[in-house]
């Protein structure tokens, strides 16, 4: 697996540095004099090696030459694509400077550079090209026949048979699972066939799971008369699949003979099989099951080609039959059950206390399975590394179970060794070959986006703008075809989620996955990889790059995840692409010109970093990235004018009120986020910046800032803070003729004003209806909505603080079609004694509803499709909860005990059994 993994990652990095050199020989082919032969013949190689890479990439026990031949050619890679940005940067930061003079100048200068680096890759790559011819052995890649996604060291069998055979005693949580499968199942009422599918990541247990539905005593007693259990797997060969259920659902000979048409008395039931076409399979299938019930389980499915081609020989019908279909990957699950999605069961990991009544059952003997109280402790520390994983906990308790004596120290040995246990001892090995095998089945340009997930540290959780940000950022992700970069990253990220490979821990409004975690198993699964293959390194408080990193390997992405040992004096960081780092406590780099080759910067969180070398910035001609939030940064020094190919920039949840002059200079920069909640100063000419397309939140404090906001006429996110006294008539109206000027492409907008002002007429004075706008945020003194309010039609989110709007504007809010999510904070609308009363069939689309300080009442038919209400400081009452059929969660915040309790009975009352989280806050 490892020389398959090399493989991917060298196919990838060789496919960006062709793709920019084959750009170059369209664009700046007069720039290569010279050299245009030398880029030819690398782009003309990269076929060949591409060919030989999928050659190989079935192959197992490869020898370390080769393993050393794939390492090296990736390292080329990148090297080659560092020579050839930093020459392109340099060739476009003299564009429009001296231009007669200085740019010919160092064009010439730069021209002997870049054919000197292309002369040296292609004697690289001829070098390499020789050794490949030298070791590699046409024969060879075939020698051991085709090689299925299980083989993956000679020595192991497939490790997902545990799940076929597990003991009674080990069937924990399990019974809540099995019954509602069953029911399924068995269900009368449901004649037609019916798939039923079980999805999660690997090693939660679906297997098991579905053998366990399977041999069940109602189903084997004769209920079905046609069984047949389905392992798929990766690599599966669809006839030897047809051949397998023809053979367990005991189609006889004679049915064989009639579909084949073959009368030959000496072939016997196999030979007429192996003589079958897919069809004839198929037609084979059909006319046994047809008219019976049947039962087909099709365990370990990996893509939707597979489900397609195994459901054809399976017939519909009215007898009640049934397929049950395990998977890792969601667009299985939602195809196979494309006619009914309640029959798509997720499997998830089991809670601390099942997860060690499981281990307990593993470990100790019956009939107590009783722990001895001094091993409890550090047993359940080691079950946390688990978290919930079935697989983990059986394997990891057979270990400690074949160690007789049961020593605290070896107990405390292993937890504190535990990923190197994994890696290294045979008994434990089956959890990363299992694990691993979702690695292996993605295509190669989700593999780097997977690796990617292993620089952020265990149990983090990981937003997707933020991961998505950073892929680009690095070149892991492009657009292909017209598809913007963006658009590919979303694309990615969301069949990472479709894999089960990522875990979704927070959805936004619209239901879309805000964020999201690795699981802990699945972390050291891609850590482990990342080492082997020089992807990543990573540190913490109890390593050093000096413990972790050979000498002879280049940094290319570093991410610091605490502790002040980690950064020895003079490590070679010339190199680093990426440099990110994690904790409040880590004192990152104050300077980073010798880093000149970084296109990543993420400091986010780091609480120790308040200032910058004045120079910091000045070399950095590749950063695409640079993120500084939540640190405390008072400001940005000068030099962040020399990131020419910047593209974002997040300031936000810093001490940073005024941008630096130079902040024009950065002429790419596409994302601008940040500032205080009065917002940032920004300087005049700010309008240079035309491919804005997220801008705030900027203080405007004169109406020269408010028309240079005017031209950047791409904005689709804008920010804008006003403070001191009420606005001069000449502001008002500014503010007006700019949100008319960019309402055809602002797609969210927010506008704070903390003090009395005059908004409220800039606002009415709009000339057309902001119809575009999906989210709007207003933070002002309104005392009414503004008139075009009610047009909002594709408005998905509002929030709304210190507006002091009247209650019947809740009349305007409860008839926009498409909002989702309402948040009414702070003197929002004005105190009253009465109710803010939501009534029925208003709100049609609304699922998350917060509201502060209001007494509350909902009617019945009311909010019909609320999931989430969270209600912080209501004065006296909150009622109606119990009409809220749909409701799943109910926050509430509040120093009365009485309105807690009144809530928390609600909810445990309720017909939806809503989760109820319930602060009481100091008066």
């Amino acid at each position: 697996m490892e020389t398959t993994i090399a493989m991917k990652l060298v196919d990838f990095s060789f496919q960006s540095i062709v793709g920019k050199l084959g750009k170059m020989l369209e664009e700046e082919a007069a720039l290569l004099a010279g050299v245009e032969d030398d880029v030819r013949y690398i782009v003309a190689e990269h076929k060949s090696i591409t060919s030989f890479l999928m050659d190989i990439s079935t192959r197992r026990n490869l020898d370390a030459e080769l393993k050393n031949w794939a390492q090296e050619l990736s390292e080329v890679a990148y090297d080659a694509e560092d020579s050839i940005d930093e020459f392109d940067c340099h060739l476009r930061s003299t564009q429009g400077f001296f231009k007669h003079f200085l740019r010919s100048i160092k064009l010439l200068k730069d021209r002997r550079n870049i054919a000197t680096e292309i002369k040296k890759l292609k004697v690289q790559v001829e070098d390499i090209k020789k050794r490949h011819d030298r070791y590699f052995h046409p024969n060879e890649a075939t020698s051991s026949g085709t090689v299925t996604g299980l083989d993956m060291t000679d020595r192991y069998s497939d490790p997902r048979i545990i799940g076929h055979f597990v003991e009674e005693a080990q069937l924990v949580g399990i019974n809540q699972s099995r019954d509602k499968i069953l029911g399924w199942v068995m269900d009368e009422n449901c004649p037609e066939l019916t798939a039923i599918s079980l999805v999660g990541f690997g090693g939660l247990g679906k297997t098991t799971l579905a053998k366990t539905v399977y041999d069940d005593p109602s189903i084997v007693g004769g209920r079905f008369q046609s069984r047949a259990w389905i392992a798929v797997s990766q690599n599966y060969d669809i006839k030897e699949l047809l051949k397998k259920i023809i053979r367990q659902i005991s189609v006889n000979e004679e049915q064989i003979r009639d579909v084949s048409g073959c009368r030959d008395a000496r072939l016997n039931t196999e030979q007429l099989l192996n003589m079958m076409d897919e069809a004839q399979l198929v037609q084979t299938i059909r006319d046994h099951l047809h008219g019976k019930r049947y039962l087909i389980a099709l365990d370990d499915v990996w893509s939707t080609v597979a489900w397609e081609s195994l459901s054809l020989a399976l017939p519909q019908g009215e007898e009640g039959s049934r397929v049950i279909v395990t998977s890792r990957s969601e667009e299985v699950a939602n195809y196979s059950c494309s006619r009914n999605r309640q029959f798509i069961f997720k499997v998830s990991p089991l809670s601390p206390e099942l997860s060690w009544e499981l281990f307990r059952r593993k470990v100790f003997e019956a009939p107590d399975y009783t722990c001895p109280p001094e091993l409890e402790n550090v047993g359940r520390e080691i079950l946390q590394k688990c978290n919930g994983l079935p697989l983990a906990i059986v394997t990891i308790g057979g270990l400690l179970a074949s160690k007789p004596d049961k020593k605290l120290e070896e107990w405390k040995d292993l937890h504190d060794h535990l990923r190197l246990e994994i890696q290294t001892n045979d008994m434990l090995s089956k959890i990363n070959q299992i694990l691993g095998l979702s690695y292996n089945d993605l295509p190669y340009y989700l593999k780097p986006c997977f690796l990617f997930l292993g620089t952020f540290p265990e149990d983090y959780e990981i937003r997707r703008k933020r991961l998505m940000r950073r892929w680009i950022a690095e070149g892991i992700v492009h657009g292909v075809d017209g598809l913007p970069d963006e658009k590919m990253a979303e694309r990615c990220f969301n069949q990472l989620v479709n894999r089960s490979l990522v875990q979704p821990s927070e959805f936004d409004y619209n239901g879309t996955v805000r964020s999201c975690r690795v699981h802990d198993m699945m972390l050291d699964v891609i850590i482990s990889i990342s080492r082997k293959e020089n992807f990543a390194v990573l540190l913490n408080r109890h390593s050093t790059l000096t413990t972790i990193q050979p000498r002879h390997q280049r940094i290319r992405r570093l991410s610091w995840h605490g502790g002040s040992g980690g950064l020895v004096p003079n490590t070679d960081l010339s190199h680093l692409r990426s440099f990110a780092s994690f904790g409040v406590d880590v004192s990152p780099p104050k300077d980073y010109r010798k880093q000149r080759l970084l296109r990543a910067v993420d400091l986010e969180g780091c609480r120790a970093i308040d200032y910058f070398h004045p120079k910091s910035f000045s070399k950095l001609f590749l950063l695409k990235y640079l993120s500084l939030r939540n640190t405390w940064l008072q400001r940005l020094p000068d030099s962040i004018g020399d990131l020419q190919n910047l593209e974002f920039l997040d300031i936000r949840e810093t001490l940073i009120t005024k941008l630096p002059n130079t902040i024009i200079k950065l002429q790419k920069l596409v994302y601008l986020l940040g500032g205080p909640s009065i917002g940032f100063k920004f300087p005049k000419g700010i309008r240079k910046l035309k491919r804005l397309t997220t801008f705030g939140t900027a203080r405007a404090h004169n109406v020269h800032s408010l028309q240079e906001i005017g031209e950047l006429v791409h904005l689709h996110k804008l920010g804008i803070a006003f403070n001191g006294s009420d606005l001069s008539l000449r502001m008002v109206e500014e503010i007006s003729a700019l949100l008319s000027k960019l309402i055809g492409s602002l797609r969210s907008l927010k506008i704070l004003h903390l003090v009395n002002s005059s908004l409220k007429k800039a606002l009415d004075e709009v000339a057309l209806p902001p119809l575009p706008l999906c989210k709007i945020e207003i933070g002002c003194r309104l005392g009414e909505l503004p008139p075009w309010f009610a047009s909002l039609k594709h408005v998905v989110k509002i929030s709304l603080f210190r507006t002091q709007l009247q209650l019947k504007d809740l009349q305007v809010l409860r008839n926009l079609p498409a909002l989702v999510n309402l948040n009414l904070r702070y003197n929002s609308f004005v105190n009253s004694v009465e109710d803010m009363v939501f009534d029925r069939g208003g709100f049609a689309q609304l699922k998350f509803l917060e509201i502060v300080k209001k007494n509350v009442s909902f009617e019945e038919g009311a909010v019909r499709s609320l999931e989430i209400l969270k209600i912080l400081r209501p004065p006296e009452s909150v009622n109606g909860i119990e009409h809220l059929h749909g409701l799943k969660e109910v926050h509430i915040y509040t120093e009365n005990e009485n309105i807690i309790e009144m809530v928390k009975n609600i909810a445990a009352n309720h017909s939806n059994r809503p989760k109820c989280f319930a602060t009481l806050l100091q008066s």
